[in-house]
């Protein structure tokens, strides 16, 4: 599971296979208020988030809401907001079968840059995962665009996959992350089912790193670099499980944001 993203203050210099990516924000007319929130930290289901597009090749950052809105999708914004609570995640195992998934995943593919996620390997004991220079990270996403008469809802899921060795650890899926060309061709136009499932890998890097927070990340309106603070040694590639300590006082998992 990935439910909990962390961005930068100002969006990173990026490039792709060599090419230097020229990112223009885009808003859109009728945007939800809540979009206009710029959420660095513990970025929950229902939050907003930047995501990278392109189209036509032109690349651009927007806000999209955290968990997936079909553009099918009936009812009023808040019947939708309820319904669709867990499409944070596509599993790359029934992606082309879900029926919120299937349009999105050949049409519209986007990457979500983040300095790192929050993981559990039990419901109270939250660890940072990130690269252990802090270079940005490319989450491979989907989205969908929900219109009404009142306002516009771009959304997004992280597409995950089994683990790679190192976050095996940690949690029994992970986003897919994309480097270099494979980031690139992820939003080329006009790739089929086959060639998509070319990309669902476990991710595996020695520059992969975990290490315990506070459980301040376990609630959700903890939004402060707090979250992402170490209180202990990163957890060594090398070896088995990560110490997790139990204790029936520290607040379990808040997923989503109220």
């Amino acid at each position: 599971m990935c439910g909990r993203l962390n961005q930068f203050a100002k969006m990173p210099a990026l490039s792709l296979a060599g090419r230097a990516l020229r990112l223009e924000r885009r808003k859109k007319v009728r945007e939800d208020p809540k979009a206009a929130a710029h959420i660095m930290h513990n970025i929950c289901p229902t939050d907003y988030a930047d995501v990278m597009t392109l189209t036509d090749g032109e690349w651009a950052l927007e806000r999209m809401r955290f968990g997936l809105v079909p553009s099918w999708a009936k009812g009023s914004k808040a019947d939708i907001a309820k319904k669709f609570l867990h499409t944070f995640n596509a599993r790359c195992e029934s992606v082309f079968q879900l029926a919120s998934y299937r349009g999105p995943i050949l049409k519209q593919r986007c990457l979500i840059p983040v300095r790192g996620w929050h993981e559990w390997p039990d419901s109270r004991t939250p660890y940072f995962i990130h690269l252990n220079d802090d270079a940005p990270l490319l989450l491979a996403g989907i989205f969908d665009v929900w219109e009404s008469v009142e306002e516009v809802v771009t959304s997004m899921s992280v597409i995950t996959t089994p683990p790679g060795r190192y976050m095996g650890k940690f949690h029994d899926r992970s986003p897919l992350i994309l480097e270099n060309k494979a980031a690139l061709d992820w939003l080329q136009p006009d790739l089929r089912a086959d060639d998509l499932r070319a990309f669902f890998k476990p991710y595996e890097s020695e520059h992969l790193e975990a290490y315990r927070v506070s459980t301040l990340a376990n609630h959700a309106r903890n939004k402060t670099e707090a979250v992402c603070a170490a209180i202990a040694p990163p957890v060594p590639q090398a070896g088995d499980e990560p110490d997790v300590t139990e204790n029936d006082v520290t607040p379990l998992l808040e997923l989503f944001s109220t």
